[in-house]
C-alpha cells in the first residue's frame, strides 16, 4: 500500500493494527477519515471481501465521502462494502427481516420523524387518564421517550426503573405511541436502532447471519454513540465460529457535544474495559490548525473532569503571528459590527469571504450579526435554515406517496385527505377513524367503504370515494412500470393539488412553492422505485446540507460547525450564561458539555481564531467573560512565565 508511506507513524500503527478492538483517539484535524478509509484497505489487502466489511457513520455525508475515497483508493475492488449511517443500515436488516418476527410490522414499514412523531405524542398525552406530576408538553414527553429509547428501555422497563415520577407517567405516554406507531406499521428513528437490536437479541439465527455477512465492522464518530448503539455493535461483533472480534472504532471524547442526542461520552472513555483486549492508539498531530489556536483549545479541554485530554501538536513549524484575537464590546451590535470590520479588511487583503465562519451558542444570536453584515454590505450564508424535504408543499406530496407505499400510514393520510379540499375536513376524518378503529382495518381502507361513508355528507361520501380510487390507481402505479417521477406528476395533477396551489399560498410565495415540487421531481428522477426514495429521505438530517458553493461568509452554530474547517473563525458570546449557556452552569454535566462544545468551537479555525465577548449583550444585566475565556488567558500567561 503505497499510501501508507505519506503517513505519521500513529497513523500507520492505527491502520495495520492486529484485527480485533483497536479504539484510535484520533484529536481535531489528526486525519481520522484517512486512517478509517486506509484500514478498510488493509482489511482487504490481507484478504478479506469488500462484501464483509460494514463502515458505520453517523452522518449521510460523511458516509458518502468514505465511499468516494474507497472508489478513488480500491475503484472495482470496493463494490460490495457496505457504508452508511446507524440508522440507514438498521433499515436494510429491518426491511429484511422484520416481516412476522416483530409484532404485526411488515416490510413496507414508514419511517416517522418530527411532525408525525408530535402528532402520536400529542394524542397519547391527551389519552392519559392520570394526572401527570408537572405541566408536560408533547415535545417533552418525545424527548423522554427518546431517551428511554436510546437506553433499550420499554415503556415497562421505563415504569419500573425510573426513580423520576416524571418518566413513570411517561411510560403510559410512550405505551399508547408505541402501539399507535405499530398500528400504522411505522418505526421511528429510534426504534430503527432498538427494533434491530430487539430483533437479533430475540433469533440468534439473524445475528448469525449478520455476523457471517459482515466480519468487520468500524465505526466513525465513535464518541457520539449512544447506549442503544453501542450496544448493537456490542452484539454484531461478538467472536463467532472462531473468528476474532474485529472492531476497528475512531473517535475523540474531546468533541463529544450531542448529549441533547442521547449521546454518552463515557461509552468512548470505558472502551478499554468494555474490551480489555483493545489495542488504544492517539493520534496526536493536527494538520489543520496553527499551534496557537490548539493551545487555546488545550487551555479549555485541560480543565475536562469527565474526558481524557489530549494536547495536540500542529504539523506545520514555526508560528505565525496573530493566530489569536481576543476582543472585548460594548454590546452586540458592536461586537457584530468589529466582525464585519474584520471581514471587509480580511476581503481587502485578497481573502475569500467563504473563507470565513462565524459560530455562535444558539441560532436566536444571528440577528445581530446578519443586521451587521447586510449594513456592511457583506455576503453572507446562515446555514441550519428551513431544510428542502420540510417546505410545506413538499412535506404534502411526500405524505402522498408515503400513503401510496405504505396504506396504513394513517398519520400521512390525515394530513393530504383535504388537501386540496374535497369535502373530507376534520369532522369526516373522525367519523371515518373511528370507523376504521371499531373494525381494525386502515384508514385508507375505510374511504371506500359503504358502511363508513352512510354518515358522512355527500360531498365528503364523494370525496372518500374520489380519494380512495385515486390511491388505488397510485397503488397500482408504483407497483407497476411508473418511475417516481412520473408518479409525482401524476399526483399532482389527477388529486388538484396543481391547480389549487395558487388558492393555497400566497402569489409572493407562488414561484418559489412550484420550484420547491419541480426540484422534487428532479430528486425522484435519481431512484428506481418509490420506496428507495422514501428511505432515502427518511434519513436525511439537516446536517448533510450540501455545501454552498458560493463566496459568502458562512453563519452558524457551533453545533453545526462540527466536523467543518475554515481559514479564519469568528467564535461570539464569550459569556457566562452564552458559552457556557445559562442552562448548563448549573451541573457538572452541563458545563462539560458546554466545555467540549467551545473546545470544537476553537479547533475549527486553520490560520486566524477571533474570540469576543462583551457584557452588555443581554439588556438589563451585567455578563462576566467566560471561563472558559479566562483558562485560554490563563494558559498563555502560564506559557510566557
Amino acid at each position: 500500500m503505497n499510501h501508507l508511506r505519506s503517513l505519521n507513524p500513529e497513523q500507520r500503527a492505527a491502520v495495520l493494527a492486529p484485527v480485533g478492538p483497536v479504539l484510535v483517539r484520533a484529536g481535531a484535524g489528526s486525519g481520522k477519515t484517512r486512517v478509517l478509509t486506509l484500514r478498510i484497505a488493509h482489511l482487504i489487502s490481507i484478504g478479506a471481501k469488500p462484501s464483509q466489511i460494514l463502515a458505520l457513520t453517523f452522518t449521510n455525508k460523511a458516509a458518502r465521502e468514505m465511499r468516494e475515497r474507497l472508489r478513488k483508493q480500491l475503484g472495482a475492488g470496493a463494490r460490495g462494502l457496505v457504508a452508511g449511517t446507524f440508522h440507514a443500515v438498521c433499515v436494510r436488516i429491518l426491511r429484511e427481516m422484520i416481516a412476522g418476527r416483530v409484532g404485526t410490522y411488515t416490510a413496507d414499514f414508514s419511517i416517522y420523524a418530527g411532525d408525525e412523531q408530535l402528532q402520536l405524542a400529542a394524542a397519547a398525552l391527551d389519552a392519559a387518564t392520570e394526572r401527570p406530576p408537572m405541566l408536560l408538553e408533547p415535545e417533552e414527553v418525545l424527548r423522554r421517550i427518546s431517551r428511554a429509547k436510546s437506553r433499550l428501555l420499554t415503556p415497562r422497563l421505563m415504569a419500573r426503573f425510573s426513580p423520576d415520577p416524571v418518566d413513570r407517567f411517561v411510560a403510559g405516554c410512550y405505551r399508547r405511541y408505541q402501539r399507535a406507531l405499530e398500528q400504522a406499521n411505522a418505526l421511528d428513528f429510534d426504534d430503527l436502532i432498538l427494533v434491530t437490536h430487539r430483533l437479533l437479541t430475540e433469533h440468534h439465527d439473524l445475528l448469525e447471519t449478520l455476523q457471517q455477512r459482515w466480519q468487520h465492522i468500524l465505526v466513525d464518530e465513535y464518541q457520539d454513540t449512544d447506549p442503544s448503539q453501542h450496544a448493537l455493535i456490542e452484539l454484531l461483533t461478538r467472536p463467532a465460529h472462531g473468528r476474532p472480534r474485529s472492531l476497528f472504532v475512531v473517535g475523540d471524547g474531546m468533541q463529544s457535544i450531542y448529549g441533547f442526542r442521547n449521546a454518552d461520552h463515557s461509552i468512548i472513555n470505558r472502551f478499554a474495559d468494555d474490551f480489555p483486549d483493545a489495542k488504544v492508539i492517539e493520534l496526536d498531530t493536527n494538520y489543520r490548525s496553527r499551534q496557537p489556536i490548539l493551545d487555546a483549545a488545550y487551555a479549555v479541554i485541560r480543565h475536562s473532569r469527565t474526558v481524557a485530554p489530549m494536547a495536540l501538536r500542529a504539523a506545520g513549524g514555526g508560528v505565525a503571528e496573530r493566530c489569536l484575537l481576543i476582543h472585548e464590546s460594548k454590546n452586540g451590535r458592536e461586537e457584530a459590527e468589529q466582525i464585519a470590520r474584520s471581514i471587509n479588511e480580511l476581503h481587502a487583503q485578497g481573502r475569500r469571504l467563504r473563507e470565513m465562519a462565524i459560530l455562535y451558542r444558539t441560532r436566536h444570536m444571528s440577528r445581530t450579526i446578519e443586521a451587521a453584515l447586510r449594513h456592511a454590505r457583506i455576503a453572507y450564508n446562515v446555514r441550519g435554515g428551513v431544510g428542502f424535504y420540510d417546505r410545506a408543499v413538499v412535506r404534502d406530496v411526500l405524505a402522498y406517496l408515503r400513503v401510496i407505499a405504505n396504506p396504513a400510514d394513517n398519520l400521512s393520510l390525515v394530513r393530504i385527505a383535504n388537501v386540496p379540499a374535497r369535502g373530507l375536513g376534520g369532522q369526516a376524518i373522525a367519523h371515518l377513524s373511528a370507523f376504521a378503529a371499531q373494525n381494525e382495518i386502515a384508514l385508507s381502507a375505510a374511504l371506500a367503504q359503504p358502511a363508513a361513508q352512510q354518515h358522512l355528507s355527500p360531498k365528503a361520501a364523494e370525496g372518500a370515494r374520489r380519494l380512495a380510487n385515486l390511491l388505488a390507481r397510485w397503488q397500482r402505479m408504483a407497483a407497476g412500470t411508473a418511475s417516481p417521477d412520473h408518479l409525482i406528476a401524476d399526483v399532482l395533477e389527477q388529486s388538484g393539488y396543481m391547480a389549487a396551489l395558487e388558492n393555497r399560498v400566497s402569489p409572493e410565495d407562488l414561484p418559489d412553492a412550484r420550484g420547491h415540487l419541480q426540484e422534487l421531481m428532479r430528486a425522484a428522477e435519481e431512484h428506481d422505485s418509490l420506496s428507495s426514495m422514501l428511505q432515502e429521505i427518511a434519513l436525511l438530517t439537516s446536517a448533510d446540507e450540501k455545501e454552498d458553493e458560493r463566496d459568502q461568509v458562512q453563519l452558524l452554530t457551533i453545533h453545526a460547525a462540527k466536523g467543518l474547517e475554515w481559514p479564519f473563525v469568528f467564535v461570539t458570546g464569550l459569556e457566562e450564561g452564552t458559552l457556557p449557556h445559562e442552562r448548563s452552569i448549573a451541573t457538572l454535566e452541563g458545563i462539560e458539555e458546554e466545555r467540549r462544545l467551545c473546545y470544537v468551537a476553537l479547533t475549527r479555525a486553520a490560520e486566524r481564531l477571533y474570540l469576543s465577548w462583551t457584557p452588555g449583550r443581554n439588556r438589563g444585566q451585567i455578563l462576566k467573560p467566560s471561563r472558559f475565556l479566562d483558562e485560554i488567558l490563563a494558559y498563555g500567561r502560564e506559557r510566557v512565565g
